[in-house]
This record gives structure tokens, sequence and C-alpha cells, in this order.
């Protein structure tokens, strides 16, 4: 886990996290939309993770910067369609620099696996087919 509810609420107050998931009275916290929230973030988050190399990130402490960049992500998919300027514009922050990380793992400060090279340098090598004129085929 990235993020936590506590980690939300922290960052944006509860009072703000229970408009967003109280969709009935807007006050108090729905655990339940809260935690899609999160889960959300967190999978498009890990997605540019393990472009960048990091396949587990467990035993680690999720470095701050990290924190910071999936709360905006989540908060963005709390506001549904009362979406504001200011939550638009931290999260297309957040995944570019999510995108930065893919480029230079070592913006998290942590130790990335290997990641993915090229297609050119894996193992296999793709022959193309033969071309046959056509009569050669009709025989």
């Amino acid at each position: 886990m990235l993020i936590t509810r506590e980690d939300m609420i922290l960052r944006f107050s509860e009072r703000e996290i229970a408009a967003l998931t109280d969709h009935e009275y807007g006050k108090t916290v729905n655990a339940e939309v809260l935690e899609r929230a999160i889960a959300d973030a967190e999978a498009e988050a890990g997605s540019y993770l393990a472009a960048a190399g990091y396949k587990n990130l467990d035993g680690v402490e999720t470095p701050r910067v990290l924190v910071l960049k999936v709360c905006d992500i989540a908060r963005y998919y709390l506001h549904e369609d009362g979406d504001i300027e200011i939550v638009e514009k931290r999260y297309k922050a957040a995944i570019d620099w999510l995108k930065a990380l893919v480029k230079e793992p070592r913006l998290l400060g942590l130790d990335a696996t290997q990641p993915a090279g090229k297609a050119s340098d894996g193992l296999y090598a793709v022959i193309p087919n033969r071309v046959e004129a056509w009569h050669e085929t009709n025989n």
C-alpha cells in the first residue's frame, strides 16, 4: 500500500474528504469510496513505478514525494464530476512526475531493479518470412 486513509486526511482535511466521499450528506468519510479512490490511484501510480523498475516496494517506507503524488491522484478520482482547476493541475503534475520517474528512476530515491530493456536487447531475433512468388505457392 502506497498511501492510507490517514495520509489523505492529513493532506486534505477530514472535512474535504468527507465532502468528497459522503455523496448523500458530505459529513462523514465514506471508507468504501475513499478506499476505491486510493486503490485506483495506487494502480495508476503502480504502472509507472513498474515501468521505472520498481516492481515491489514491500518492506520499504513509501517515499514522501510518492505519497504526495498518489494522494493528489486519489483526490482527483474523488472529485468525479465536480472537478476543479487546482485538483486537475495537481493530478497532471503528479502524472508528469511519474512519467519523469520512468525515464529517471533515481527521482524516487530508492534502488530500482533494472528497467525493461529495449526490444533489440533481447535474446530472440525476428527473421522475416521469405517472399515467395505467386507461381511458387500455387504449384
